[in-house]
């Protein structure tokens, strides 16, 4: 154990001082497999595109009992591709290199100080000759030119570290590498400061990286032995058993078995990358050799300073082997983290061919030098850099020769591969500068050296999609397919075929990058995207469901899974996927299963709010899936709050949203309708349907269809006049008859009757044109033909019961409207039982019996009635009644509570904003009445009612020349005989009025 925690014995000062630096190399491990581990994803990311669909669906649907009224809207649902980012340069990988290799260099020469002079010399010639590669000049260093800078910092360092070589070699380690330490941070902080370069520390990596390269690579050969050594250890290390005995080690044999076994694998890893074989194999990475070569080397290069006593280990080996190992990490982990991969594949190639190398000699080492050791079952472990015949020395030689000559056979390969990454790294740097003619030049040069390298590829072919060179881009794309193509660059080709309309090469693209990469779930996630544009519904699915499992980000394969059933609700039931939506709170996931509830028609449920409105991401601008998941949900909304229509007044006005704005305004208005604020929601199609030559047409049909649900048939046909399509001129005719203007309707009927035999024959039975026939055409009849002599006798030949009913209540409601009370009640009383009947005719009957009980005064049956249950088309109306029960019974405050209910439900009915403001005039609340009735009458110009009781709170508000424009349209409005009798109480009131004013005056 104490050789294995040899620092244990050390004093305080070295022990923290190696320990500090050993966690700064174990730190860099962590870095290095980190950056190992995700590859290409360090600089390249998914993002995510998401592209609008509109889909048909209902947007508001009501009937009348005879016929249904539709609005056939639009719903949204969200298509997302991934689509690989543009490669990406991260000037902080740069700084965290820059600070590893100060410490590094501060180790290193804090130890080289206490070699040998023949040593000291050499290592210090080798700094200075480094120091003069690294370009100094390219700082931009106004105060210092590039050959000035050098000679500095090479007299300080040079000049520091013979001081304490030739001088004060006393001095201890610690104290040495604080003074160099602080001469690097020194160094580092002047040249930041002054340096005019936008990135000092990457301009210094960048340019220094051939430095770099040959430290790291003259480091991996010194530890290419390493784990052969480690096999003596292990094979010659005498063991103990379970009972403490010693026993014999395993010799000679296993040494070589084992060693016969690593080296195996070596040659197949070699043969492999230098395309001799192209076997399948199982073989240990290079990488982990290293990581393996680098951790076993502490105790090596250790063993190995003490058997050949060249250095102390503690005063300066220690720290030596540590900031090369820590510098050498440093620079692979830079390479992986800029997915540099032509100098990954160099220092695989570095590990490969001195490991293998130095692997053969250092058997041959061992079984020339201590065979006979090994036999006798001695340790040969600690006499293991003690050779009796071959020094180690020429066993390196040897290697650094055959390693030139495998190196010669494949034209120096490995070399040109440096020299293409050092160009990738300065084109990096020019990228991150913002400098893209000079980054596409380096790229280009490193394509010179080895054109199939995927970082010089891909980077060109982002540097092309910045500049909307499409075509470009699609050659450096498939350039870096060739020799390590990656499911990013698919992706990226894929797209730009895509953009480019070339829909099938898109598809063939995606699909090779899935035969080489078959668990790349964003490759079939795009490849289920295209199919399901197209009409291959099933390989769509087969894809997207796929890749549900093979990305991390499932949600959204399976957010395109709605999306394809919404688009094809024919090839499954939607009603059958609605019960097994997952509770997802991802923004599109959550808008496609809205919409997809949308389209079925038959979930009435209140939906669940889109979990994005409870976070703070409702104050951000609106993505497409945010904006989706709120339209879907509002037109869901059976009862929106006022917080949902809040935050779309919010939304719809900020300019970052401004793509939506039309679509945020409708749903608003739909959510405004829904509850009960009919004046906002007409107002706002008003605004939407003004100027837009596309969809306005849509607009007015909406809000036509709103105004006939609540009985504002002129104002209706009004909204489709504007209209020129047929389906307008149906609904137009309709308001017109329901508004009991038959003979303007009887146009509009022959237009819309032109290709559609239904409404063919409902005009024809409606104007004599023949007679009814069934018992639609029967009720129609009976209902809008008040002047028609036959209307009971061809109501008792309707056999359809809810039928029978809706046409009856009509016939009621006419009568009471004459005062033929008796003949209402008589007719009511043919009228089918409630059992019989469908729902809106059941609720109907009993609006219609509360009407009767109402008009003969029948307070405690009205009241019962009024109690009673009807659908909510009829409750406004309900409420309406039961007030008018309170109010002619005295019962003033109940009266006027049941008003504002029916106000709040139809705050545009005209009888009831009537009578409500007529009951606040009495209770000298003229104003609140005023504002009442001035927000109905645009909507009522003709009733008779309103305008009687808008006059009266003219008057009452002095407003004398307002009371005198809508005498006149009062006049109009109705009969001769009504409106003389209203003159009447008009001037009674204007003189009563006349008269205070005189007596105030006096």
């Amino acid at each position: 154990m104490t050789s294995l925690f040899f620092w244990k014995n050390w004093n305080r000062a070295y022990r923290i001082t190696y320990l500090l630096s050993a966690g700064l190399f174990l730190l860099s491990l962590l870095v290095f497999i980190t950056a190992w581990w995700r590859g290409l994803a360090n600089v390249v990311h998914w993002d995510v595109l998401s592209e609008l669909i509109e889909l048909p669906a209902p947007l508001h649907a009501f009937t009348d009992g005879m016929l249904d009224y539709a609005a056939e809207g639009k719903a949204y649902a969200v298509t997302e591709q991934f689509v690989a980012s543009a490669m990406q340069v991260h000037p902080w990988m740069a700084t965290v290199l820059m600070l590893g290799m100060g410490v590094a260099f501060a180790l290193i020469m804090s130890s080289i100080s206490q070699l040998s002079r023949i040593y000291y010399l050499v290592a210090m010639t080798f700094f200075i000759g480094a120091l003069s590669m690294f370009r100094w000049e390219m700082m931009g260093m106004p105060s210092f030119n590039g050959r000035s800078l050098f000679i500095g910092l090479a007299f300080v360092f040079g000049l520091t570290s013979y001081y304490f070589h030739a001088f004060r070699p006393d001095i201890s380690f610690p104290r040495r590498l604080t003074i160099f330490l602080m001469l690097i941070a020194l160094v580092v902080f002047g040249i930041g400061f002054l340096a005019e370069v936008t990135l000092p520390a990457m301009t210094v990596v960048s340019y220094g990286m051939p430095v770099l390269l040959v430290l790291s690579v003259g480091f991996i050969f010194v530890i290419s032995f390493e784990i052969v050594a480690g096999m003596v250890w292990l094979t010659s290390a005498g063991r103990t058993n379970a009972r403490g005995v010693a026993g014999r080690p395993l010799g000679f044999g296993n040494f070589i078995f084992i060693s016969l076994l690593y080296l195996v694998n070596l040659l197949l890893v070699w043969l492999k990358n230098t395309k001799a074989i192209d076997w399948e194999l199982l073989a240990i990475s290079p990488f982990v050799l290293y990581l393996v070569s680098v951790v076993l080397g502490i105790w090596g290069f250790r063993r190995l300073n003490e058997q050949q006593e060249q250095l102390p280990f503690q005063d300066a080996g220690a720290y030596l082997y540590t900031g090369l190992a820590l510098l050498t990490t440093l620079t692979m982990s830079y390479a992986f983290a800029t997915a540099n991969d032509p100098l990954v594949e160099m220092f695989e190639d570095a590990i490969v061919y001195s490991h293998l190398v130095m692997g053969v000699l250092f058997v041959g080492y061992i079984l020339l030098n201590f065979l006979p050791l090994y036999r006798q079952g001695l340790p040969v472990y600690r006499v293991m850099y003690k050779p009796q015949r071959i020094e180690l020395s020429l066993v390196r030689l040897a290697g650094v020769i055959a390693i030139a000559a495998l190196l010669s056979t494949e034209g120096f390969f490995p070399f040109r591969q440096g020299i293409t990454g050092y160009y990738n790294g300065l084109g990096d740097l020019y990228t991150a500068t913002g400098e893209t003619t000079s980054a596409g030049t380096y790229y280009q040069l490193a394509l010179k050296q080895e054109f199939q390298n995927h970082k010089s590829n891909y980077a060109l072919a982002s540097l092309a999609l910045a500049q909307d060179e499409k075509t470009t881009a699609a050659y450096y794309f498939q350039q870096a397919l060739l020799k390590q193509p990656s499911p990013e660059a698919y992706a990226g080709l894929s797209h730009v075929y895509f953009q480019n309309n070339l829909f099938f090469e898109a598809v063939k693209h995606l699909q090779q990058g899935i035969r080489t990469f078959p668990k790349s779930g964003e490759l079939q996630n795009n490849l289920g995207y295209l199919y399901a544009r197209t009409s291959v519904a099933d390989s769509a699915y087969y894809f997207l469901q796929s890749a549900t499992g093979n990305t991390p980000r499932s949600e959204i394969p399976e957010a395109n899974l709605l999306a394809l059933w919404a688009r094809n609700p024919r090839v499954l039931s939607a009603d059958s996927l609605l019960s097994e939506l997952k509770d997802h709170t991802y923004e599109s996931y959550q808008a496609n299963a809205l919409a997809l509830r949308l389209i079925a028609g038959t979930d009435t449920t209140q939906p669940e709010r889109p979990a994005w409105l409870e976070t703070d991401k409702k104050k951000d601008g609106l993505s497409v899936g945010r904006f989706a998941s709120i339209y879907n949900y509002t037109l869901k909304a059976t009862r929106p709050d006022t917080t949902t229509t809040n935050l779309l007044r919010r939304l719809s006005q900020e300019p970052v949203n401004q793509d939506f704005t039309d679509d945020l305004l409708l749903a608003r208005a739909v959510a405004e309708y829904r509850s009960h604020h009919h004046p906002v929601a007409l107002d706002l199609m008003g605004q939407l349907a003004q100027g837009d030559a596309r969809n306005g047409s849509f607009y007015r049909t909406l809000s036509g269809l709103w105004l006939m649900e609540q009985g504002l048939y002129q104002r209706a046909a009004e909204h489709f006049e504007l209209n020129p399509d047929t389906l307008s001129a149906y609904y137009r005719a309709l308001a017109l008859t329901k508004a009991g203007d038959v003979v303007a309707a009887r146009s509009l009927w022959e237009i819309a009757s032109t290709n559609d035999a239904g409404v063919a024959s409902l005009k024809q039975a409606l104007y004599d044109i023949k007679r009814p026939e069934t018992d639609l055409e029967k009720a129609f009849y009976v209902a809008y033909r008040p002047d028609a002599a036959d209307r009971e006798s061809t109501l008792a030949t309707i056999q359809d019961a809810t039928l029978r009913t809706i046409a009856g209540s009509a016939i009621v409601t006419d009568y009471l409207q004459r005062d033929l009370r008796s003949a209402a009640e008589q007719l009511f009383r043919q009228l089918p039982p409630e059992n019989q009947l469908r729902p809106f005719a059941a609720s109907l009957r009993t609006i219609t019996a509360l009407r009767l009980a109402v008009a003969r005064g029948d307070v405690n049956t009205a009241l019962t009635l009024a109690n009673r249950p009807v659908i909510p088309r009829h409750l406004a109306e309900q409420a309406f009644l039961k007030a008018q029960t309170y109010e002619r019974n005295r019962q003033t405050a109940q009266a006027r509570q049941a008003y504002g209910q029916a106000l709040n439900l139809a705050p545009l009915d005209a009888p009831a904003v009537a009578a409500m403001a007529r009951l606040m005039q009495q209770q000298r609340q003229s104003k609140q009445g005023y504002q009442l009735v001035l927000n109905a009458l645009p909507y009522n110009e003709d009733h008779p009612a309103l305008l009687k009781t808008y006059i009266m709170l003219c008057l009452d508000l002095s407003l004398p020349d307002y009371a005198e424009d809508a005498l006149m349209r009062l006049q109009g409005a109705t009969s001769p005989t009504d409106y003389q009798t209203f003159l009447s109480a008009y001037q009674d009131k204007l003189t009563l009025l006349e008269k205070e004013r005189q007596k105030f005056l006096q």
